[in-house]
């Protein structure tokens, strides 16, 4: 497997760190890997390198503010700069990997987003995977708190709190609960922008009802506490032509971490190729 890492250069003089882990030989395909929130893409090295072992690339990048990527940890001025930033490694994957099929892989709040660029936004990849997305978090406010977290937002944008988050509702496996506890690059601040921006992406989310282009395979585990896996339920019926929705019945929020992540990627990666072999 070759591994490089490299900088992309963002709005707002953001830098974004980014890495490719590919095989020997051309790929048949490339994967967009979007992380979800506090983490960063290293955390994906062991699964990249699965579908490495399968003859495809992985393109991970860290989100701004987050794991080796410039800004303050957890800080963004908008929801779009974060659409804007996935555009750039967009761009700079297909002029690595020219005319090669992308398949856009979020998770968490990665899934969110690249839920939100398919229904929104214009692109060539060939299909999209989301796993655990956030389209309504488990914790999320009542509704009537909106209007002051809204103000907050208004008011102080950058301003920070630290998340009450429980690293056990990851995965059943402890040894994964204990990397993430031990991650120097993990953090837990959300700012008032990125946790609006994300929040009201999520209802967006199943407000398109009718914008799905692209095959879609939306996965999630059935305990998961952390994001509604309801609410990918409810948007996959709503899409049933176009989304393959799978719910892992007892798994927690990492599927690609979880106990049966073997079955979870032959699942996701037979998917792949069969949306390979349709383009064919």
């Amino acid at each position: 497997m070759k591994h490089h890492t490299f900088y992309i250069q963002a709005s707002g003089q953001s830098k974004l760190f980014a890495q490719i882990w590919q095989p020997a030989q051309n790929p048949k395909g490339v994967i967009c890997l979007v992380h979800g929130i506090g983490e960063h893409g290293s955390r994906y090295q062991a699964w990249a390198a699965r579908f490495v072992e399968a003859n495809f690339a992985v393109v991970g990048f860290d989100q701004r503010g987050h794991g080796l990527s410039s800004g303050k940890r957890g800080v963004i001025h908008s929801y779009r700069d974060l659409m804007l930033d996935i555009d750039l490694v967009l761009v700079d994957i297909a002029v690595r990997f020219t005319d090669i099929p992308v398949f856009f892989y979020g998770h968490s709040m990665g899934g969110g987003e690249v839920l939100n660029h398919l229904l929104t936004q214009k692109s060539r990849y060939a299909a999209v995977i989301a796993t655990s997305p956030w389209i309504i978090t488990q914790a999320a406010p009542p509704k009537f708190v909106m209007p002051f977290i809204r103000f907050l937002n208004w008011m102080l944008p950058s301003l920070r709190l630290k998340s009450k988050f429980d690293s056990s509702l990851l995965s059943h496996d402890k040894l994964v609960v204990q990397d993430y506890d031990d991650d120097t690059l993990v953090h837990h601040m959300v700012s008032f922008a990125l946790f609006t921006g994300a929040y009201d992406a999520g209802y967006k989310i199943l407000q398109h009802t009718d914008q799905l282009k692209k095959p879609l395979l939306l996965l999630h585990g059935a305990a998961d506490s952390i994001t509604n896996p309801l609410a990918s339920k409810i948007f996959a019926e709503n899409h049933s032509e176009k989304c393959t929705f799978k719910l892992w019945q007892g798994a927690y929020h990492e599927l690609h971490n979880e106990l049966e992540k073997n079955q979870v990627f032959n699942f996701i990666i037979t998917w792949i190729n069969n949306i390979l072999e349709q383009n064919q």
